[in-house]
């Protein structure tokens, strides 16, 4: 039975995350977010189209959703050999996984972050408060250096250094697991993995930064 019920529990996370919401949502607004700016489905590139209150907002909470939604319902209704850890990292896990690869659009998904906060803001919320200050220095810096930006609206254009502040905070997630919770190796290992899966996702965002290409 507790076979059955992980096994549950993995596909409907799978399933759920597989969801795409950014597409979804901007063929609701009669835009095909896959054959515009990056092509890619989620909130950042959304927000190239409607912008960052009708595009980035309502996306990156959906996006968010599908990833704490599971961990939520496992860590509360599901008592397993696994422990509260190992449920609700499995259904973290497939969750992010489906937003990578979605079974609906032939596992062409998208990067993965704003599932992968979702996840883990149940999972280590203490981790996630130490990771947010990376992101927010690191995205001013992406601002501050890139001359064109400094006469932009905050929010215009935010796309350019979201990739970067992403990486980071992913890279700073596991350092703060270790210090602050070093016992869960489950947790450590698992954001570990993850951090390098999102850098691997952004791969191509880092190499066209490194090259000091900022557009």
């Amino acid at each position: 039975m507790d076979v059955i019920l992980i096994i549950a529990a993995g596909v409907f996370s799978y399933l759920l995350g597989s969801v795409p919401f950014g597409l979804v949502y901007s063929l609701a607004r009669g835009v095909d977010i896959r054959k515009v700016g990056s092509k890619n489905i989620g909130a950042t590139n959304v927000s190239r189209q409607f912008g960052f209150a009708l595009g980035f907002v309502p996306v990156f909470i959906l996006d968010l959703a599908k990833g704490a939604l599971p961990v939520f319902l496992a860590a509360s209704y599901i008592h397993t050999p696994l422990g509260r850890d190992g449920i609700m990292v499995l259904t973290g896990i497939m969750a992010i996984a489906g937003h990578m690869f979605p079974v609906y659009l032939g596992f062409r998904g998208g990067k993965g972050v704003a599932t992968a906060l979702g996840v883990f803001i149940l999972i280590a919320p203490y981790e996630i408060a130490m990771c947010l200050p990376v992101f927010i220095i690191v995205l001013l810096l992406m601002r501050f250096i890139d001359p064109s930006r400094k006469s932009e609206p905050f929010f215009k254009n935010m796309q350019k250094g979201v990739g970067l502040s992403s990486c980071a905070a992913a890279v700073a997630l596991p350092i703060s697991v270790f210090i602050l919770e070093s016992p869960r190796i489950l947790i450590l290992v698992i954001s570990i993995l993850v951090a390098l899966l999102l850098v691997y996702r952004h791969r191509s965002n880092l190499v066209k930064i490194f090259k000091g290409d900022l557009s």
